[in-house]
């Protein structure tokens, strides 16, 4: 059911009513924003604020320098070790190469030193060689031709200042003996004696004036000599 009463509207007067203030939920006091001392208080908070960050401000520029001082240290450091590690490795390298190069050095005297005295021993034991087939060619020469006794008797007779018919000739046993089988009337006249001091192929011719002797031992060291100084001199 409708209720068609009208609303009565209240239309209060020119100052019949006054502004509501709500009261605060916190009570907040002067001494509480600023503390028993007011101003003076919120300034030394500020001192000590700034003192702080003065203070942090100081050990962290303190701590990066720090830390920045043993990061520059650190590549220094390492650089110049670097440099003195290479320059210290080239004067060893230096001193190694210097050391082989004189060990290569004395190695090469030894070695050519004992090439030397091995060529020397070679030549000499060579020329000793050649001295004992010279002598057997010489041995077997006059016992295949006796007659070349014969020549070297008559070139020992030419070292004589003249012939004489008292002169004596000395030979080695076994040319004296061949001689008398080859031409026994020269040995004869010649007067053919035996002489064991003397080599085969040498002749020995006394008058009783002078002396000649032909030794073949002699002429065959002599020739000995010039072969065993031309090997010396190549070697």
């Amino acid at each position: 059911m409708k209720n068609d009463q009208p609303v009565p509207i209240f239309s209060p007067g020119l100052g019949e009513f006054r502004n509501y203030r709500y009261p605060p939920l916190v009570t907040a006091t002067e001494d509480d924003l600023f503390g028993d001392d007011g101003g003076s208080s919120y300034q030394d908070e500020f001192n000590n604020g700034f003192q702080d960050g003065l203070q942090k401000g100081h050990e962290q520029g303190y701590q990066d320098g720090v830390n920045q001082g043993l990061q520059v240290g650190q590549r220094d450091g390492h650089e110049q070790g670097r440099q003195q590690g290479l320059q210290e490795g080239r004067l060893q390298a230096q001193q190694h190469v210097a050391g082989v190069l004189q060990a290569s050095g004395h190695l090469k005297d030894q070695i050519q030193q004992a090439f030397h005295h091995h060529v020397q021993q070679q030549s000499e034991m060579l020329c000793d060689l050649v001295m004992k087939v010279t002598r057997q060619v010489i041995r077997a020469e006059l016992t295949l031709q006796p007659g070349q006794m014969v020549n070297l008797i008559e070139e020992t007779l030419q070292q004589l200042p003249e012939h004489k018919p008292d002169l004596t000739v000395y030979l080695n046993p076994q040319d004296s003996q061949r001689l008398l089988e080859l031409v026994p009337d020269q040995v004869a006249q010649w007067n053919v004696q035996q002489d064991e001091s003397l080599t085969i192929g040498s002749c020995r011719v006394v008058t009783a004036d002078s002396e000649a002797l032909v030794d073949s031992e002699e002429r065959l060291a002599a020739c000995m000599d010039v072969v065993k100084d031309t090997l010396l001199a190549d070697a």
